[in-house]
C-alpha cells in the first residue's frame, strides 16, 4: 500500500484558516499600536490582511472582539515569558530572578504601547480593561502568589495574604520604573532595572523575611 502525508482536507482547511487568521492578527496589532483603537477601522484592518471584510467578521463579530482576542494571547505570551522562581535556587536569589523577568516580560519590551492604548479606551470600553488585568497582571499575581506561599510554608517567608505579599512584592521592585516608561520620561537601562530590583527585594525580605 503507497502511503501518502496528504492531510486530510478539514485539517488543510483549518490550517489555511489559521494562517488567515494570523495574518489579521498581525495587521490589527501593527494598526492598533501605530493609529491607536478608536482611529483603527474594520476595513482597514481587513485592507492590511489583505482579506475581505466577510472574511474578518467571520472571524471576529467586531473590532472589540478582535482587540479582546489580541489581550488574550498577548498576556499568554507574556505569561509564557515569565517563568516561576524555584525556591531550590534559594529564596533571595529565585526572587531577583523572577523580578528580573518580570520587567524585562512587563516593561522592556513594546507592551507599553499596548497598554497605552488599553488605558486610552477603558473609559469607552472597561470590559476590555478587565480582560487585560485578569489576564495580565493580575495572573501574575495568582502565580507569584503560589512561590510565596511555598516560602512561607517552608518557614523562610512570614505574611498574612499571599496575594497581598505578591502584589507589596512586585510594586517594590518595579517602583516608578512603569510610570516612567509610560510617560516616556526615561529610557530603561540595565543599571536602572538592577537598582529598583535590589533595592525593593531588600525593602521586601526585611519586612518578610522569617528569622533565622
Amino acid at each position: 500500500m503507497i502511503e501518502t502525508t496528504d492531510r486530510p482536507a478539514h485539517e488543510r482547511e483549518s490550517s489555511h484558516a489559521g494562517r488567515k487568521v494570523d495574518i489579521v492578527t498581525r495587521a490589527a496589532w501593527q494598526l492598533f499600536l501605530d493609529q491607536g483603537f478608536s482611529a483603527t477601522s474594520m476595513d482597514a484592518i481587513a485592507k492590511a490582511a489583505s482579506v475581505s471584510k466577510a472574511t474578518l467578521y467571520a472571524y471576529f463579530p467586531s473590532k472589540e472582539a478582535l482587540f479582546a482576542s489580541l489581550i488574550v494571547a498577548e498576556c499568554e505570551a507574556l505569561q509564557r515569558d515569565l517563568p516561576l522562581p524555584k525556591l531550590s535556587a534559594g529564596l533571595s536569589e529565585a526572587l531577583r530572578e523572577f523580578a528580573k523577568q518580570y520587567l524585562h516580560t512587563f516593561i522592556h519590551r513594546k507592551d507599553v504601547a499596548f497598554v497605552r492604548i488599553i488605558a486610552n479606551e477603558s473609559g469607552r470600553f472597561p470590559v476590555l480593561a478587565r480582560l487585560f488585568y485578569e489576564s495580565g497582571p493580575r495572573a501574575t499575581i495568582r502565580r507569584l502568589s503560589g512561590f510565596l506561599e511555598e516560602a512561607r510554608a517552608e518557614k523562610q517567608l512570614e505574611f498574612d495574604d499571599p496575594a497581598e505579599a505578591a502584589k507589596q512584592f512586585l510594586s517594590l521592585v518595579r517602583g516608578e520604573l512603569p510610570l516612567m516608561i509610560v510617560l516616556g520620561l526615561s529610557d530603561l537601562t540595565e543599571r536602572a532595572i538592577e537598582q529598583e530590583i535590589e533595592a525593593g527585594l531588600k525593602f521586601f525580605l526585611k519586612a518578610c523575611q522569617a528569622p533565622v
